[in-house]
């Protein structure tokens, strides 16, 4: 029935896991897991080295959580888009956090250890991006907020310009985009449901059952309760 809603209305597809991310204590759980890793690993971070240590980060969905946009974009019939709609969301400063983002990124910041950002948000974004990160409280500066600043979405070229000032100890992300393709430095995910490039994968439906070959009200007759 879901399924067939949200060929209809393309904000029905975002309804059970705007829902997930707003209201599941599962969602929560996971994402506190997630930060209570990354501290462990900081904590494990070895011996000091030559260059200063730091955390790379993505933002969206992984620091900040922008399930109100969904939502907002849900009662009006409409998924999750990137567009001018966004740039208004994004304009607002009012994305909150991600469960567990705050005190690990002050945590990290009273440690020694600075949190990078690399967004793919662009240098439209970046002013109010600020805004909105420096209003939760996160330790951030112009030099630590790296927004995509041309066409492509890739961040090997910041990651790298990072790892040669810095000593990287930890990547976080919501999408494996947001990681190297290899080395030795830890990688967390965080839970996404919302979007990501499994959207336009093929949907695997189990076969479909064979017809019942008595009606399921009969165990019921029987003193069975049938479930």
């Amino acid at each position: 029935m879901l399924l067939i809603l949200a060929l209809c209305d393309p904000g029905e597809a975002l309804l059970n896991s705007t829902l997930w991310v707003q209201r599941a204590a599962e969602y929560r759980a996971s994402a506190l897991q997630t930060y209570a890793i990354a501290r462990q690993i900081l904590d494990a971070g070895g011996a000091a080295g030559s260059s200063p240590p730091a955390v790379i980060l993505d933002l969206d969905e992984t620091v900040l959580d922008n399930s109100r946009f969904a939502a907002r974009q849900l009662v009006q019939g409409k998924t999750f888009t990137f567009g001018e709609e966004w740039t208004a969301w994004v304009n607002e400063s009012a994305a909150s956090a991600v469960p567990g983002a705050v005190e690990f990124l002050q945590y990290a910041q009273s440690r020694g250890v600075t949190p990078v950002y690399i967004t793919n948000r662009t240098t439209i974004h970046k002013a109010p991006t600020l805004v909105n990160l420096q209003k939760l409280g996160l330790p951030v500066s112009e030099e630590t907020l790296l927004v995509r600043d041309d066409a492509s979405t890739d961040k090997t070229a910041r990651r790298n310009a990072v790892a040669a000032r810095y000593r990287v100890l930890l990547y976080l992300g919501d999408a494996m985009g947001d990681f190297p393709a290899d080395g030795d430095v830890p990688r967390l995910v965080v839970a996404n449901p919302m979007y990501g490039s499994w959207e336009k994968a093929e949907l695997k439906p189990a076969a479909l059952p064979l017809p019942p070959s008595r009606s399921p009200c009969d165990d019921s007759r029987s003193g069975k309760t049938s479930r």
